[in-house]
């Protein structure tokens, strides 16, 4: 029935429509951080056409209004007289009369120079044009659309300077000295593929069929490519063991745009800077999206770096995340995702599947790809989202959070999909593998749901979770509904409890001096500001008992762990411990006796040593995999 629908529809529509759409983009002629584009096609409409920039695009759970940067727009019918347009709202424009549009011809602003904060594109997501350096393309920042006809395939060509070389899993038909050419097999295939041009070589890591390529763009550097692949080849080699067979797809680009605050990081670290050198950097860097956004075949990263290749860094702990939303929502989503509209979008409800799980996985991958011991992930990864997420409240609906998340109060709660909701993944993880004897883990059932489904196919939005039930056991319908539907607060301590960890939100004894305070040490820091993982001495007493010096540079997670034993106990009082801080460009090693005092440990997690033989297959298949 749903096709003779569509077959009928199809017949009363068909007068309105446009033939393949091929672009022309100049980035020779950059002027201003402005760029001219060209649309030739063959648009067949009624009185008015109306041609349109995305509102938003996948991923990004934020109004973007694309149409905003978008100036002199002009349209031509196929005789080359010029058509009357008119723009309505952010992102329309139009055109009348609408019968024959043959040409589109308008200049694109790089949305990174938005002075206004509130409305300013996350970067990952914007355009960043400077002539003859690099160009920074998302495509919903460049390239529109009639109606909503989004099946149409795309050409682009690009009028390129020589220097620069063009990065996407787009399927490219051109490259010479100065153009290149790139084809999508439709709007969404081109949304879905960002591109970036830079100067610098790429650099390519194989996991088993896939081709995974590294470009990027840094002014500091000719090779930040090099540095970020030497960086997560161990991420991708974890990913490769974590599963366990071939990926969903052929090739994979992660496309890097890297700014300069090396002399940021320089004042930051030197310890000397007052309340208003601090002010004035603030300033500097407000406003920046630092981050990334995932597509189907790529990433695209925008970061800082404040000295000693700390971008890498900052793209390792985000790069396993991205690089998983291959499964989902990739391979794996409803048909508000698969079937988008730029337009006037309608949100899923699955964000649990989508981000919750994604970021859980990305935890995972790291743990049983030996990246981190099974301590350090408790302790550090998993405490970390445990805190943040008793900050969000439990009386919204995660699913209902997840639908209206344009709107408030929904939108101000969507930084807990990487925190609650990689805390209810992971109890996910547990319940079903106590349902199944662990027979069954999240990842097998969202691996078997992947296979059914692929990146073609898109599940039913209304009947998902009673499908995920179906495929593990009927008891676990009363996890969705207590948690990822309901407002019943996540079950930490009992779900822990099942694979032999155990967890406590508070409890009272023994807790360690701080070696960074002013009250346990006598000793000044500047809190807040952490460079490469490290936090500088502003102020030490000579009486600090750890021997501390003004302009030393600590590392927060190694204050964190040096206290404790390798199965994350306390040592004991008086055992001398050591640390080794950055004095004056060498590291230097301070051994001191651990103090104690009377107070209140927080969210105190430990592998209990005394599990029953079922804890312990638990235990091992979730913290190794097998």
């Amino acid at each position: 029935m749903r096709l003779h629908y569509l077959l009928l529809f199809t017949l009363f529509t068909s007068s309105a429509f446009a033939q393949k759409m091929d672009y022309k983009v100049d980035l020779k002629n950059c002027k201003k951080d402005r760029i001219a584009v060209e649309l030739n096609t063959a648009y067949h409409g009624s009185d008015t056409a109306k041609f349109s920039f995305p509102m938003t695009i996948p991923g990004t759970y934020a109004v973007l209004d694309y149409g905003r940067y978008i100036t002199a727009f002009k349209a031509f019918d196929s005789s080359g007289k010029a058509l009357k347009v008119k723009k309505k709202g952010n992102n329309t424009f139009t055109i009348f009369p609408g019968k024959d549009v043959a040409k589109i011809q308008y200049l694109v602003d790089d949305s990174w120079e938005e002075k206004n904060k509130k409305t300013k594109i996350f970067e990952p997501a914007g355009t960043g044009f400077e002539a003859g350096k690099y160009f920074y393309i998302n495509a919903g920042g460049l390239f529109g659309y009639f109606g909503t006809d989004w099946n149409n395939e795309v050409d682009v060509l690009f009028d390129k300077p020589a220097n620069l070389k063009g990065y996407t899993t787009l399927i490219q038909k051109l490259r010479n000295d100065d153009q290149e050419m790139f084809w999508a097999k439709n709007y969404h295939d081109l949304i879905d593929n960002p591109i970036l041009f830079t100067h610098e070589k790429a650099e390519t890591i194989k996991i088993q069929s896939t081709k995974v390529s590294v470009a990027s763009y840094y002014a500091g550097s000719d090779s930040s490519a090099y540095f970020v692949r030497q960086k997560i080849d161990s991420a991708m080699v974890a990913i490769d063991q974590f599963v366990g067979g071939k990926l969903p797809v052929d090739n994979y680009a992660f496309l890097n745009f890297v700014r300069d605050y090396r002399e940021i990081g320089a004042k930051l670290m030197s310890g000397k800077l007052g309340p208003l050198d601090y002010l004035k950097i603030f300033k500097q860097l407000g406003g920046q999206g630092f981050g990334a956004l995932e597509h189907g075949h790529s990433s695209s990263y925008f970061m800082p770096d404040f000295g000693h290749h700390s971008y890498t860094s900052m793209i390792y702990e985000t790069a396993i995340h991205e690089f998983l939303h291959i499964y989902s929502p990739l391979s794996l989503h409803s048909q508000y995702i698969g079937e988008f509209n730029y337009s006037q979008p309608i949100m899923s409800k699955h964000l649990w599947l989508y981000e919750g799980t994604t970021e859980y996985f990305s935890v995972l991958v790291a743990m049983q790809g030996k990246l981190s011991t099974v301590e350090e992930t408790l302790n550090d990864k998993i405490k970390t989202k445990i805190i943040s997420s008793y900050s969000y409240p439990d009386s919204i609906p995660f699913t209902v959070m997840s639908a209206n998340v344009f709107d408030k109060p929904y939108i101000d709660q969507y930084g807990q999909v990487y925190e609650r909701g990689a805390i209810m993944a992971m109890l996910l993880d547990i319940e079903i593998m106590r349902l199944t004897g662990g027979k069954k883990t999240l990842k097998t059932v969202i691996f078997e749901l992947c296979a059914k489904y692929g990146s073609n196919r898109s599940f039913n939005e209304a009947t998902f979770i009673d499908e995920f039930v179906a495929a593990v056991h009927p008891d676990l319908k009363q996890f969705f509904s207590n948690y990822v539907e309901g407002t019943k607060p996540l079950a930490i301590e009992e779900g822990f409890k099942v694979i032999g960890i155990d967890y406590k939100k508070e409890q009272k004894g023994l807790v360690p001096l701080n070696i960074l305070s002013e009250e346990d040490n006598k000793v000044k820091v500047n809190q807040g500001i952490v460079v490469n993982g490290r936090v500088t001495v502003t102020k030490a007493d000579k009486s600090n008992y750890v021997g501390l010096m003004s302009g030393d540079k600590v590392n927060t997670t190694e204050v964190e762990k040096v206290y404790k034993n390798e199965d994350g106990t306390y040592v004991a009082e008086g055992t001398m411990v050591t640390i080794n801080v950055e004095r004056k460009g060498k590291m230097v090693s301070l051994t001191f006796p651990a103090k104690f005092k009377e107070g209140s440990i927080k969210n105190v997690i430990s592998v209990n040593p005394n599990m029953t033989a079922e804890q312990a297959k638990l235990f091992k298949l979730w913290s190794e995999g097998k």
